[in-house]
């Protein structure tokens, strides 16, 4: 009564007006015991039922009100009024507003169709009337030291946050589950797989007090274990084996998920697992292990349909690694900043972009090919193939030292000749000519090439209807026009037209060739190249080959190319083309597989080039889509060989007097060439002149030929060797801006790399690269990522984060259930040195962990979701758990650790019912033998077709990264656990393995069996019932055969004929049931 009269005592206002409270909002006042805190009973109202309108969205916002921070909370509004006056609800209009039924002025307003209930109408109130106390969201401020105040040492500190949180509640902790369920429970938490009989037997019968404590270390160092963690992380990842979109090609990423395996196995600790991941390959001198760790960054789905713009594209996996970051590690939903300010977090349109320029400097593409691995790119040989690679390297490395003495020698020995005026006539390597094509005569003349185009599945041959210079080995589509030449005449490309030359070979890179051209050009347009002369396929071969291009701007651009963009090599001119002009154009390549085995002319000189990239291994011979066969493709001019992006690479100009060398014209022959047509005669300088005659010397010749065939080796054995895509910085930094609403077509302005502004800022040493964020995200002073961490991990023992929402730290985020309980663990992780084995080994040994999970009624009336944990949590095992156990329990499981992805049963013709573009992954093919066994995260994971069973038990596509996977109960489940092949042949080879284990009764087999698949003893009437079902079964196959003989074609593992084909059955029927039993697939 005194609290009541307190309360209306305050609701007068100081000016003199009275405020009036519903009596339903006044009872609810009075009940409000203590203290209201804003982060965890005040600011949830505001957030989702006020900052839609008043929060940090300016777009959004309205009558200039923020209420999502503290001064313009508490500021004076235009009208004069003050939103919340602390301690005057009187003088707060916000008091005012949200008791008013007028439906002007009541807030949240009508049409928002948001309301407020009494209780939070009353919290509010309380809020102003107690003063208004403002605090920082729970998850920004730093992690606090908080004391266990625990006395006893020996006592496991997180049982005190536990308990003090149920003793409020009038509660208690369960008593200790039986060893059976514990132990059976640590293992499938610690490794994702059940323990053997024997070791559930030891367990049991051991007195030692510290039996569980030495089988969780044992545990914890385990091979298994190491797999268990891979396991969530995977998920968090996103790892696949696919790229995800429209082909939803194969990729090569299993040895990155190896190097997750090894890491946990190494119990490296978080802050360096996760830094190394996102800038391993920014350290200083960093290991091939290092690189190897980005790929993390490198699993998000990418897209291979045609027509996509590259750049949109490029930058949807920038923002992919944005959002990931923020999810998995920052536990922040960034998502929601990419397109405005966040609704409800203290996150900016700004802030998103700006972290997303820490992942925009690698140079990567947006559209790919169907299948395969795009740049950039690390090789992994196996140990005997880079010993190999190394011998041959380190041959290489000597002859290329004699070829260097040898070229200093003939060098000196040329300078010193005196006689050299012969050498003019005979400096045009006309021996070498591998065509020319004049340009002067086109006629019609059908011919079918031998030359294919593969798309897709089909091929269609190519017709040409016209003949260049009388040539069969020179076509065009189309009637081309013939204008004035440099010689006679030139061929006129209109941009919409080709000429194929079939006499040129396909080059590889270990061969010399050059090329030179007549060549006057009508254009220059932004966004669109001209390919010149090419032999690149399109984006599902990789774009393999080689082509001299124009790019927009008109400079010379020649790459030779295994796979774009990551294996190749790509020098541009610094010099352009002018528009309407005649140039002589030409290049030559040494065949050294470098950049420095170019050059580039332009009239007649050699002239200076800029390096974009030079990485080339593999080979650049044409291949048919996805890489299948060798693939002949003729030399191009005119057009690309992409026809899939929108720049097709069309010429518009004149070509004239074309000459193809299968070998490096030198300078001085170059020039040679130039001064045939009369144009302006070029000096000839006496370097040049000993240059050619130095290159050209049979010694030289002969050093090179020797260097040549080594570099074939490398080649051969480089060919086969496995690729992963990685994270490499560009040398050049790019550009990143802020996108108005999203859209990579309207970029606002320019933004530098930084962290969001409501964190603490990068210290001045750290970089503003990867490799700085990386040292940001593990600062003590960033408040995320140890509580993010340490959720993750409670979750996956208990079932359920102290924060419910993974994902959302943000103000739309569920509050913490034990906030000092997270606090404490967040400190101990850093200060253990983010230990992940330490952090585990004090969650599974407190009594939190260890009690039953069975409930009382008292509990579940109190608290039915188990949010206190005054019992252990009981739910479904994730998919892969599930059939794992089955596999244990059969006896199939083959426990090799790591590895290439695998292809366990399932329906036939999904994947190409689904896609058909990716000739790869056209069809499903089962694997063989162990490999049908292997654990299930070693299962092949294609996005857009996952593996039907796991789905079925909620396993995620891993499109994006996941930090939570549902738990649903559907019919569906049952019947994969009754009818999937995967079951029913485990069940089979069970009822196999129960027989020659335990032979002496069926009574005795089926035990056997029931604790195989339950890790306990059955009761008697769980027996008895077995027991029936045996001998319903085994008289129903004797009576038809036919039935058994079904049972034995469920899956690969041949039957065992020195069993009884009728016992053997009705025992598969008998184990198919307690593969079902729900202490198989739930956790107890």
């Amino acid at each position: 009564m005194q609290m009541r009269v307190l309360f209306f005592v305050l609701l007068v206002f100081s000016y003199g007006c009275t405020l009036t409270v519903p009596k339903e909002v006044e009872v609810k006042f009075s009940e409000i015991p203590g203290r209201v805190d804003f982060n965890y009973h005040v600011k949830p109202i505001l957030s989702d039922r006020c900052y839609s309108c008043h929060g940090p969205d300016e777009k959004s916002r309205r009558a200039g009100l923020r209420l999502d921070q503290e001064k313009t909370a508490f500021m004076k509004l235009s009208s004069g009024k003050t939103a919340i006056d602390p301690g005057s609800l009187g003088g707060s209009e916000m008091a005012h507003r949200i008791l008013s039924d007028d439906p002007d002025e009541v807030m949240p307003t009508p049409e928002s169709n948001l309301s407020l209930t009494n209780t939070e109408k009353a919290i509010l109130l309380k809020w102003i009337e107690q003063g208004a106390e403002w605090k920082e969201h729970w998850s920004f401020l730093p992690v606090q030291e908080v004391s266990s105040s625990s006395s006893d040492q020996s006592k496991n500190p997180i049982d005190y946050f536990i308990s003090k949180k149920l003793q409020a509640k009038g509660l208690d902790f369960s008593a200790k589950s039986s060893k059976e369920k514990l132990i059976r429970r640590l293992y499938f938490d610690l490794t994702g797989l059940p323990p053997s009989i024997e070791e559930v037997e030891s367990f049991v019968k051991s007195d030692d007090k510290n039996a569980y404590l030495n089988i969780v270390n044992k545990l914890l160092g385990s091979d298994e274990h190491a797999e268990r963690l891979t396991m969530d992380w995977l998920d968090v990842s996103r790892y696949a084996d696919s790229h995800g979109l429209h082909a939803d090609g194969i990729r090569t990423m299993w040895p990155w998920r190896d190097w997750v395996i090894n890491a946990f196995k190494n119990n490296t600790p978080y802050d360096e697992f996760v830094s190394v991941q996102l800038s391993g390959d920014m350290r200083e001198n960093a290991t091939k292990e290092e690189k190897l760790a980005t790929a993390f960054n490198r699993n998000n789905p990418m897209t291979a349909e045609g027509g996509v713009i590259d750049e949109e594209w490029r930058l949807n996996y920038v923002f992919d690694r944005t959002e990931t970051l923020g999810t998995a590690i920052m536990g922040l939903t960034l998502m929601c900043a990419k397109c405005h300010d966040h609704k409800f977090d203290p996150v900016s349109q700004k802030d998103y972009y700006q972290l997303s320029a820490f992942f925009n400097q690698t140079r990567e593409i947006g559209m790919t090919g169907d299948d395969g691995d795009f740049g950039p790119l690390l090789f992994l040989p196996d140990e005997k193939t880079e010993k190999k690679l190394n011998k041959i390297q380190l041959a290489i490395d000597t002859k290329k030292k004699e070829l260097d003495t040898k070229i200093q020698e003939l060098e000196r020995f040329y300078s010193y000749v005196d006689n050299l005026s012969n050498l003019e006539s005979k400096s045009i390597p006309r021996k070498n000519i591998i065509e020319k094509v004049s340009f002067n005569k086109i006629r019609k003349q059908k011919v079918t090439s031998d030359d294919k185009i593969l798309i897709v599945q089909g091929s269609f041959g190519r017709e040409t209807d016209f003949i260049i210079d009388n040539s069969r080995d020179i076509t065009s589509y189309h009637k081309q026009n013939l204008d004035k030449g440099i010689v006679g005449k030139a061929l006129e490309f209109d941009g919409s037209n080709q000429v194929f030359v079939e006499k040129v070979p396909n080059f590889e890179w270990t061969e010399s060739f050059s090329a030179a051209f007549w060549f006057k050009t009508t254009k220059r347009k932004k966004g669109f190249t001209q390919s010149l002369l090419t032999t690149t396929g399109g984006k599902n071969s990789w774009w393999r080959g080689w082509d001299l291009i124009l790019d927009d701007k008109n400079y010379l651009n020649l790459r030779l190319i295994s796979s774009l963009p990551g294996d190749a090599i790509h020098v541009k001119s610094l010099d352009s083309l002018k528009v309407n002009n005649w140039h002589h154009v030409a290049f030559s390549y040494d065949g050294s597989g470098n950049s420095s085995g170019i050059n580039l002319f332009l009239n007649g000189e050699k002239i200076n080039k800029k390096v974009v990239f030079d990485n080339l291994k593999k080979s650049i011979l044409p291949v048919s889509s996805s890489g299948i066969y060798l693939q002949e493709q003729a030399l191009k001019i005119g057009a690309s060989g992409d026809f899939s992006s929108g720049d097709n690479g069309w010429v518009e100009g004149l070509m004239d007097e074309l000459f193809v060398f299968n070998k490096p014209i030198s300078t001085y022959e170059l020039k040679n060439l130039y001064n045939t047509y009369n144009i302006e005669k070029k000096v000839f300088d006496i370097k040049e002149k000993v240059e050619h005659l130095t290159y050209n010397d049979a010694s030289i010749r002969k050093i090179k030929s020797q260097i040549k065939n080594l570099k074939k080796q490398w080649l051969e054995n480089i060919s086969d060797v496995k690729t992963v895509m990685v994270m490499e910085e560009m040398k050049e930094k790019r550009k990143t801006f802020l996108y108005d609403r999203g859209s990579y077509q309207l970029p606002s302005y320019e933004v530098e790399a930084d962290v969001p502004s409501k964190l603490p800022k990068m210290s001045p040493e750290m970089p503003k690269n990867r490799l700085g964020l990386s040292k940001w995200i593990f600062d003590k002073k960033n408040p995320l990522t140890a509580r993010v961490a340490v959720n993750r991990y409670w979750q996956m023992v208990f079932g359920r984060g102290i924060v419910n929402t993974p994902g959302d730290f943000g103000v739309q985020g569920q509050l913490p259930s034990h906030p000092n309980l997270l606090e404490y663990l967040s400190h101990y992780f850093m200060e253990k040195d983010w230990n992940i084995r330490d952090l585990l080994r004090l969650m599974v040994t407190s009594h939190t962990y260890m009690q039953s999970s069975k409930p009382n009624q008292k509990q579940v009336e109190i608290d039915p979701d188990n949010i206190l944990l005054s019992r252990s949590n009981s739910y479904r095992l994730p998919a892969e758990m599930i059939r794992d156990n089955a596999l244990a329990a059969s006896g199939l499981l083959v426990k090799h650790i790591g590895g290439k992805s695998v292809r366990p049963y399932q329906p036939k013709g999904l994947w190409k019912e689904k896609s058909n573009f990716s000739i790869k992954l056209l069809n499903y093919k089962e694997s063989t033998g162990d490999s049908l066994y292997r654990r299930s995260m070693y299962t092949f994971i294609r996005r857009t077709n996952p593996p039907p069973s796991m789905s079925t038990f909620d396993a995620p596509t891993r499109e994006v990264c996941t930090v939570k996977r549902e738990i649903t109960n559907t019919p569906l489940q049952a019947l994969v656990l009754l009818n999937d092949p995967q079951f029913v042949e485990a069940s089979r080879i069970l009822a196999e393995r129960i027989q020659k284990e335990k032979p002496s009764s069926i009574e005795e087999s089926i035990k056997h069996g029931f604790r195989l698949c339950t890790s306990r003893k059955p009761r008697d009437k769980e027996i008895e019932l077995l027991k029936n079902l045996y001998d319903q079964q085994l008289k129903k196959f004797k009576q038809n055969p036919k039935l058994a003989y079904n049972i034995f074609k469920n899956g690969k593992k041949p039957r065992d004929k020195t069993l009884n084909l009728y016992k053997t059955a009705a025992l598969s029927m008998v184990a198919n049931v307690m593969l079902n039993h729900d202490e198989v697939y739930m956790k107890r």
